[in-house]
């Protein structure tokens, strides 16, 4: 990479003999990392590898203890997420943080709208200005709607759109494609290479490894807080980087066999013609010792499906049936209570309780086990924890270790311990394994197929067809909100079902 022109040294960003350490672990040790003006440099490794921590040294949140980070040579000395804002650095989360009852002008521009005359807000320029950005990098999306209305993929857009707006010099991408489908993340990377090619650094942080090799020119693998290698792209193979991500070669997922399942039997879950304002006549069912993939594109009806189950969407016509009784739930507390529970696409938004530790995330549900005449037990409560921290091999330092600094990974985890809890008979997991790394997401996989073992009724919404047909039994594929496929896994491939999904070929009877 060049100077793209500019005059300008190439290199953008220098971090140099980084290092980070939090209570009971040492986060980073001595990582150096640097990127050109125009680059897009990924940022890879395995969940706790330090990418985060990282990636927050960078962007202010955390002061380094050691080392330095120099932007355009000169060394950053404070470290708030407004300074490092106000120097061009601006990061894109996988779930953006945005302000949900503001319209998408308001939090693109927040701190920076236009005023008449310096006193009053021109909302109307304001708004112009919003759509001809978003027009610029091909953002179809209404300036004037509030954020809290816009698909997960559209309020990544404003985040990048608000980043781009204050002229950011270095953009850090975390995750970026988790939420998108195939359509959505052809745009992203084009607008990628559209943002490279006009000298911003980026920072592609992705467990995808398909699209690091689509987009980066240079590969840094970190492992346990350590740097471990930095290469071009085009020296590396997907499986060297695999191997450097975990130390040793990595022969892919070990999946258990599914126990055998009657056709015949009667399914612990069924959808009998059932109707919502997006689902329109489906027609399926899970049996006991079964795990089903629901997929489609985004919007397709799998977290509508999710959202009845739980008692947060009601049908209008047809039967949703349990144990082969009508289920209509008033709400959670009642889904869980008749044995149904659901593990949220997001878990530290909707299922977890960030601040509270371990052990009293995974009791939360079944607080009636940890008490005795009224009054918790924090003995019976570190027991059950540390029971399942060991048989879902969940990674934290203690069961009193808070939620919210495990990584991605073992908050899922977390999760499904607090399902085995609630002895639920019925699993609805959204997106189990998005945003974790390759260990991270075996490791799902052999816990899925272990609760449906010991007889569990499981369904995997998700829009991840590849990596539904690595563990389940069947595949339900959605487009809008109609079944058009129930099959066997292993009678189909990804090339049918992304077809099915995307609506190429026509639709199938289910």
């Amino acid at each position: 990479m060049s100077d793209n022109g500019t005059g300008a040294p190439p290199v953008l960003l220098y971090a140099e003999h980084v290092s980070k350490h939090f209570p009971g672990v040492q986060a980073l040790r001595d990582v150096d990392f640097t990127l050109e003006r125009g680059e897009v440099h990924a940022l890879v490794g395995q969940n706790g590898a330090g990418k985060s921590t990282l990636v927050k040294c960078i962007s202010g949140v955390h002061p380094p203890d050691g080392g330095r980070i120099l932007l355009d040579g000169r060394e950053i000395t404070t470290y708030t997420p407004k300074h490092a804002f106000d120097l061009g650095i601006a990061v894109v989360h996988q779930r953006p943080q945005l302000l949900p009852w503001l319209s998408v002008t308001e939090n693109v521009m927040l701190g920076k709208l236009p005023a008449r005359k310096g006193l009053m807000i021109d909302r109307r320029k304001a708004d112009e200005l919003t759509r001809d950005l978003l027009a610029r990098f091909r953002l179809d999306i209404d300036p004037e709607v509030p954020v809290a209305y816009l698909s997960a993929p559209d309020r990544q857009q404003v985040a990048i759109a608000k980043a781009l707006y204050r002229n950011a010099k270095l953009l850090i991408l975390d995750e970026p494609t988790a939420a998108l489908d195939a359509q959505r993340s052809a745009q992203l990377f084009a607008l990628v290479e559209d943002l490279a090619q006009q000298g911003v650094g980026i920072i592609y942080v992705s467990h995808h490894l398909e699209e690091v090799f689509r987009l980066a020119h240079r590969v840094t693998v970190l492992r346990d807080g350590e740097l471990v290698s930095t290469q071009p792209a085009s020296e590396l193979s997907q499986d060297e980087v695999v191997t450097l991500m975990a130390g040793h070669r990595i022969t892919g997922s070990v999946v258990a066999e599914s126990a055998a399942v009657s056709e015949e039997a009667v399914p612990a879950l069924e959808f009998s013609h059932v109707e919502t304002t997006l689902l329109h006549d489906v027609d399926f069912g899970v049996r006991q010792g079964e795990v089903v993939g629901v997929v489609g594109l985004i919007g397709a009806g799998g977290h509508d499906l999710a959202q009845v189950l739980f008692g947060l969407d009601r049908p209008t016509s047809g039967r949703v049936a349990l144990q082969g009784r009508t289920y209509q739930p008033q709400g959670p507390k009642q889904a869980i209570a008749q044995g149904i529970f659901l593990v949220p696409e997001d878990p530290a938004r909707d299922g977890l309780v960030p601040v509270l530790s371990v052990a009293q995330n995974v009791t939360l549900v079944s607080l009636k086990a940890v008490t005795r005449r009224g009054l918790l037990s924090l003995r019976r409560e570190r027991e059950v924890a540390e029971h399942y921290v060991g048989e879902l091999s969940i990674a934290t330092a203690s069961v009193n270790t808070a939620v919210r600094n495990l990584s991605g990974g073992n908050q899922q985890k977390v999760l499904l311990a607090k399902a085995l809890t609630s002895k639920a008979e019925v699993l609805v997991l959204e997106e189990p394994t998005q945003g974790v790394d390759v260990h991270a997401k075996a490791e799902i996989h052999r816990i899925v197929r272990d609760l449906a073992s010991r007889g569990k009724a499981v369904m995997v919404v998700s829009t991840d067809i590849r990596d539904l047909l690595q563990f389940v039994d069947r595949m339900v594929a959605l487009r809008a909100g109609r079944v058009v496929a129930d099959v066997p896994a292993r009678s189909t491939s990804y090339a049918q079902i992304l077809d099915l999904t995307v609506g190429s070929v026509a639709v199938a009877s289910a």
